[in-house]
C-alpha cells in the first residue's frame, strides 16, 4: 500500500512537470494533472500535496536535491583549497544544471518550470521552500561573499537577477537547438559562467558618476 502510494506521487510529479513545462503553472489545474497520470479521482493531487504551491515545491525538491547536496560538499572543497572564486563558484552553480537537459525523467521540463517561476507572480522562486536546502544557501552565500561593491539592500535583487539570467538562458538553450539551431553546449556552458561572473561581480558605483 505505501508503494502504491509513493508511485500515485511519483506519478502526480511527472504529471505536473510536463503539464506545467508545457503549458505554464497556472493553465494547469489540479484536475488536469490528476487525469495526465491516470487517476480518476481528481482529488488524488490533494491527497497527496496540500495545494499547487506545494505540488511545485515538491517538483523543484525532486530534481534539485541532489544538486544541491553536491553543493553542499563542493562549496566547502573549494574554501578548503582557496579555490572558491566567482569564476569557479558560479561553474559550480551551472553545469549541473545544464546537465539536467539529459536528464530522461523530466529535467527539462524541470528547468523549464524554473524558468517560469524566477518571473511568476504567483508562485515566485524566492519563496518556495526548496530554495533554501543548505546547499542553495552556502552556495549563495559564497558568491555574494564575491560581492563586496554590492550595498546590502541591492544583494537579493542582485541573486534573482541571476536566476532568471541563469534558468531563462538555460531553457532559450533548450528551445533554439530544439528548433534545430546548432549551439555547442560547451561554447554555451562557457558564455554563460561569464556572463553570469560579470553579473555577480559588477560594481554598479562605476556607472554612479557617469
Amino acid at each position: 500500500m505505501v508503494t502504491q502510494s509513493v508511485d500515485t506521487r511519483l506519478a502526480l510529479l511527472r504529471a505536473a512537470e510536463r503539464l506545467f513545462a508545457q503549458d505554464g503553472i497556472d493553465s494547469v489545474s489540479l484536475r488536469r494533472i490528476a487525469a495526465e497520470a491516470g487517476q480518476g479521482n481528481h482529488s488524488a493531487v490533494l491527497y497527496h500535496f496540500a495545494d499547487k504551491k506545494d505540488l511545485v515545491n515538491a517538483l523543484l525538491e525532486r530534481h534539485s536535491s541532489s544538486i544541491e547536496a553536491g553543493w553542499t560538499v563542493a562549496v566547502q572543497h573549494l574554501a578548503a583549497e582557496g579555490r572558491d572564486t566567482l569564476p569557479e563558484l558560479v561553474g559550480l552553480m551551472v553545469r549541473p544544471l545544464v546537465a539536467k537537459l539529459d536528464d530522461p525523467d523530466g529535467g527539462t521540463d524541470y528547468l523549464l518550470v524554473v524558468a517560469q517561476l524566477v518571473t511568476s507572480r504567483s508562485f515566485p522562486l524566492a519563496e518556495m521552500p526548496a530554495t533554501m536546502a543548505p546547499g542553495i544557501l552556502a552556495l549563495t552565500a559564497a558568491m555574494m561573499g564575491r560581492m563586496e561593491r554590492v550595498p546590502d539592500e541591492l544583494m537579493p535583487l542582485r541573486m534573482m537577477r541571476v536566476a532568471a539570467a541563469l534558468y531563462c538562458s538555460i531553457a532559450d538553450f533548450h528551445r533554439m537547438t530544439a528548433m534545430g539551431m546548432e549551439i555547442d553546449r560547451g561554447a554555451f556552458v562557457d558564455d554563460l559562467i561569464a556572463s553570469l561572473t560579470g553579473l555577480i561581480g559588477s560594481d554598479p558605483r562605476q556607472w554612479a558618476s557617469r
